[in-house]
């Protein structure tokens, strides 16, 4: 990502990158969110795909 900044015309601080145990533990915090995230969806979907449709919709009403 540095070169393009460095391209779009910004200066780099020269600070070093984060430690590769700093990495490790944001993807696997990232990771465990998307997938609360996608968890969440499934089951809302799951849960409207199981209610009850409009009453004028079902048979016998």
């Amino acid at each position: 990502m540095g070169k393009r900044l460095v391209r779009h015309g910004y200066e780099l601080s020269g600070a070093v990158g984060p430690d590769p145990a700093e990495l490790l533990r944001y993807r696997r915090v990232a990771a465990q969110r998307r997938a609360a995230h996608t968890k969440r969806r499934v089951l809302d979907r799951l849960a409207r795909m199981s209610e009850p449709g409009p009453v004028a919709a079902q048979f016998g009403a």
